[in-house]
């Protein structure tokens, strides 16, 4: 039960005549045009002289913020800035290249576009295109018909432009063949890990240098903006217990429902299956399935050949034997034979996607109507959560109504007998309770129940479970005191100091090694001691990534020589590293495994570069201004 049938219940004249002006402007006009009206036409940028508006701008952020929403992702893990930003990024790419297309002449016809609309999946119904299907799916996402159309010659028009300029893209054989080499090369890579932990009682973090960072850093320090929310909430469950019935009604539900208790014919049947696959093609097992199925007719035991033959594991240890099944259990080849068996009675070999059956009919149970009696407990409950929908609908309509005209939920707890509950103080990225479902705590946060201190009007958790939410307390966000923040700070420092600390280490322990330190000597100054991987790959299972990328990074070294560098890694830490010993793979093109396939990977990966490079000098001679 959706919150539509709720609305159903609503009688209000103002109420009607307000969603009527809505849904005839949203029909009029499409998705902008609240926005149209409510505000002036402005722009974020121009480019190159043409304006991007601010409707455009902020009818593609909710776009992608439905998007994001249809794809999981939580309303309070949306990073409004990003979100605007890599919009904008994007508007202003689709400009460049639209006035490109418009340069270069490129089309994309009206038949064409309706080719490709009306074969669109996502428009149709059983298979056929249904214009009120395409308006819905494109109205969803914020499109009108004319501007989805326009949307998309655009990017047929981009697709032209991309295919061209991947497509002009080559690599030579001999650079391939050269890749190729590289990403065979094994390197011999030793390194000391310098462990910034062990540094930590070697810095200092004065009093001064925390107050310094608070002060500089004070938007670190906000506290999470929280409210307390009060509810009352309707569950159909708990009107079970309300409902009350006599023996005619029970008896009626039933007459007018009792096709659903019905049971349908049921059949049992065995099989033996000789599969189709990598080891047996169709050819022989239509020869095994022949074979088994003459042994059937000459009189030999069904299930001791099912034991014997059957590929199916589920069942070749009973004989075959499937046991009962209702219609539509099976695949279509195997269901219709099924149907046209009669007792005891054996099918030829029968083909499925599973490979060759042969099926035997062991048993039928005719479709039963049971009577009233033999599923009481079963009417009774079926028909008393009837009932409760019936009274929940109407108490969700009376709850909407009730919050709408009062103040507080006291009245509306009173008329429906509801208890007023609070979550306590929680913040938009609260994970538990009530006010985890995004709906409670979006209208938490709105505007009208936030600020205005309504209530809300009914939020559906789910079929079965509506509530209406006010404020009952609110506590903005502010800078948090130094003193409740002062030790993450020193031990923030702390880390940040000693980090620095192991990197000076690393770099006094390259140039100890490139003066000509001995390896174990350098080693031993410090307390480490060097980590040897022989024969290193790119991409070294067990290697740290990063010291993995930074060694092969490092020129190659003369012949009994090495050369070393160093890295930071990820958790603060610093490797000293050196490289001896590299092996490169033979250039002769039979050697090298999968020359071809790396072939197509590097051109393609080519022309994707060429494509954003062809992007990027777009922007880099547009004259772009954006708007703050």
């Amino acid at each position: 039960m959706g919150i539509q049938r709720l609305r159903d219940k609503t009688e209000g004249i103002v109420a009607k005549i307000i969603v009527g002006l809505i849904i005839v402007v949203f029909a009029l006009f499409g998705f902008g045009s609240i926005t149209t009206y409510l505000a002036p036409v402005a722009k974020v940028a121009t480019v190159n002289r043409a304006d991007i508006s601010q409707q455009e701008m902020e009818i593609a952020v909710e776009r992608n913020r439905r998007i994001m929403l249809a794809q999981n992702v939580a309303p309070q893990d949306i990073d409004e800035d990003a979100l605007r930003s890599n919009v904008l990024k994007t508007l202003i790419n689709r400009e460049l290249l639209s006035q490109e297309t418009e340069v270069l002449d490129l089309e994309f016809s009206d038949s064409a576009l309706d080719v490709e609309i009306v074969a669109t999946e996502a428009f149709q119904l059983n298979g056929v295109f249904d214009p009120q299907q395409f308006q819905l799916v494109i109205g969803s996402a914020g499109f009108t018909p004319t501007s989805y159309r326009e949307e998309m010659r655009l990017d047929k028009e981009f697709s032209q432009l991309d295919s061209a300029i991947r497509g002009s893209s080559f690599l030579t054989r001999k650079g391939v063949r050269r890749a190729s080499n590289l990403a065979q090369q094994t390197r011999d890579i030793a390194f000391l890990r310098v462990d910034v932990d062990q540094l930590l009682d070697k810095v200092v973090v004065a009093e001064g240098e925390i107050q310094t960072y608070y002060e500089a850093n004070s938007l670190e320090f906000v506290s999470e903006e929280t409210v307390d929310i009060e509810y009352v909430e309707l569950k159909r469950n708990d009107l079970v217990a309300e409902v009350e019935f006599d023996e005619s009604e029970l008896i009626a539900f039933y007459e007018e429902t009792r096709d659903l208790y019905s049971v349908g014919e049921r059949r049992r049947v065995a099989h033996i299956l000789i599969e189709i696959n990598d080891d047996v093609v169709e050819e022989a097992a239509k020869e095994s399935i022949d074979a088994i199925y003459a042994r059937v007719i000459d009189g030999e035991d069904f299930a001791s050949l099912a034991k014997e033959f059957s590929n199916d594991p589920g069942s070749s240890d009973e004989g075959g034997d499937l046991g009962f099944n209702e219609p539509g259990i099976f695949v279509e080849e195997f269901e219709a034979v099924v149907n046209d068996l009669s007792i005891n009675q054996v099918s030829g070999p029968v083909l499925t996607e599973f490979g060759y059956h042969v099926i035997k009919l062991l048993g039928v149970e005719e479709a039963q109507m049971p009577a009233l009696e033999e599923i009481r407990d079963r009417i009774e409950k079926d028909f008393r959560g009837s009932l409760a929908e019936d009274i929940f609908v109407t108490r969700s309509a009376r709850l909407d109504e009730l919050a709408f005209e009062s103040q507080d939920l006291v009245d509306p707890a009173a008329d429906l007998d509801l208890e007023i509950k609070s979550t306590g103080h929680v913040g938009r990225t609260v994970t538990e309770g009530i006010a985890a479902t995004s709906a409670v705590i979006n209208a938490a946060f709105s505007a009208d129940v936030l600020l205005d201190g309504n209530n809300s009007s009914i939020i559906e958790i789910n079929s079965n479970n509506h509530v209406v939410v006010r404020i009952k307390e609110h506590k903005p966000s502010e800078v948090v005191p130094l003193g409740q923040v002062r030790q993450s700070i020193r031990e923030k420092l702390l880390k940040e100091k000693a980090t620095k600390l192991a990197e000076s280490h690393a770099k006094e322990m390259v140039a100890m090694l490139e003066s000509g330190s001995i390896t174990r000597y350098v080693a031993d100054q410090y307390g480490l001691k060097w980590e040897v991987t022989g024969e290193a790959r790119r991409n070294h299972a067990g290697m740290d990534t990063t010291i993995n990328r930074e060694a092969f990074s490092l020129p190659k070294p003369q012949a009994g020589n090495k050369t070393v560098g160093y890295a930071l890694l990820p958790d603060g830490d610093a490797a000293v590293i050196s490289v001896t010993n590299v092996k490169n793979k033979s250039s002769d093109d039979t050697v090298i495994a999968g020359l071809d396939s790396l072939f197509r990977v590097l051109g393609e990966r080519q022309g994707f570069m060429d494509y954003q490079a062809f992007q990027d000098s777009l922007t880099a001679i547009a004259d772009i201004n954006r708007v703050n």
